[in-house]
């Protein structure tokens, strides 16, 4: 009897062509409502402000010939707004393809991009506060400026411009502004330019010094305006509390007078900052008062009015050292055996190998 070879049943699929053509549909369906979504999610995300609470103002240019593209990555780049190619769509979904203005105004991290939009299509000029900060070299006084808008070559601009003020009178011919951009908020057109801001500066004080007599208090104690701003700036640098410095300006004419270095540590940091090393109290400057007797050439810094006061007026008193302790209390000696017992009881983490 022969064998019958009996051949396995292949089963043929039920699922017909068009199951297939629905299904590769679905899935191309559902990519693309979720790009769309994340797309349209993205999109309005990025319209948002970058800080809603944000009280910056930035100072905005738009020139001439400045093309949607251009002047929203510069908006970017400013931290204006959260992204150049979102504002881009914007522009071309509100059909708005030649709407901004050239001009210079005054926006924020706390606008839209609607806001801003709306604000770039006015074409007004924009006032604005600056405020300058009280113990401020020029160095962090640029980088302050730059935060509002400006650019850096406004701010060199204005930094070596000529000036007329009685106040610059006593300034040395190859000194720079340091110390003389005085701390105090000024209101400035988004148009105007930094050397508006910096000759206001030098009016206000010299007016405000005029008025009070110090300029003569100064003569009084035989310095002129820039020795008085420059031992001003050195108390400023070593207390910003009012109250402390009167007896700080006591100690530093007491050292003047009798011949003593004025030894005054925040001198050499300015003075290793200024060249860029590490700060040391035998760094060889004209700037370091721990090696150097007398005043530094120049300010170290800008100055609260009070600063300028203590100089004017300084307390009564014979006191010859003092240091700021852990406590961040003034503490004053007038013999070293008192200072270096001061520093012992008070000063432990900050004096360090002070003595």
């Amino acid at each position: 009897m022969s064998e019958v070879n009996v051949q396995p049943e292949v089963k043929k699929s039920h699922q017909k062509p068009w199951f297939w053509v629905i299904t590769v549909l679905a899935s191309v369906i559902a990519v693309a409502l979720t790009v769309a979504l994340v797309s349209t999610f993205w999109y309005q995300q990025s319209l948002r402000p970058v800080d809603a609470n944000s009280k910056q103002s930035i100072r905005f240019e738009i020139t001439e010939g400045q093309g949607n593209s251009q002047i929203a990555k510069n908006l970017e780049k400013a931290h204006a707004i959260r992204s150049a190619a979102a504002m881009i769509l914007y522009l071309k979904f509100e059909d708005k393809p030649t709407s901004l203005q050239a001009g210079t105004y005054v926006i924020s991290p706390s606008y839209s991009v609607q806001k801003i939009v709306s604000h770039l299509e006015s074409g007004k000029t924009d006032l604005f506060n600056v405020t300058i900060l009280p113990g401020r070299t020029l160095s962090e006084i640029k980088a302050d400026l730059q935060k509002y808008g400006y650019t850096s070559d406004e701010i060199e601009a204005a930094f070596k411009a000529k000036y007329d003020s009685p106040l610059l009178a006593d300034k040395p011919a190859d000194a720079d502004l340091e110390g003389y951009i005085y701390p105090e908020t000024f209101e400035m057109s988004s148009s105007g330019d930094l050397q508006y801001l910096f000759q206001s500066s030098f009016d206000t004080l010299y007016a405000k010094m005029q008025k009070d007599g110090l300029i003569d208090k100064f003569k009084a104690h035989n310095l002129n305006i820039h020795q008085a701003m420059t031992l001003a700036s050195i108390i400023q640098k070593e207390a910003s509390d009012p109250d402390d410095q009167p007896q700080i300006a006591q100690v530093f004419y007491t050292r003047l007078t009798s011949g003593m270095k004025l030894e005054s540590d925040v001198t050499f940091h300015y003075a290793a900052k200024k060249l860029g090393v590490e700060p040391r109290v035998d760094l060889q400057s004209p700037y370091n008062t721990r090696l150097v007797a007398g005043l530094p050439p120049t300010p170290i810094s800008n100055m609260n009015y009070s600063a300028l006061q203590a100089v004017a007026n300084p307390a009564s008193g014979d006191y010859v050292y003092f240091i700021a302790g852990d406590d961040h209390k003034i503490y004053y000696g007038r013999t070293l055996e008192e200072h270096q017992d001061n520093i012992k009881k008070h000063c432990q983490k900050l004096c360090g190998n002070a003595s």
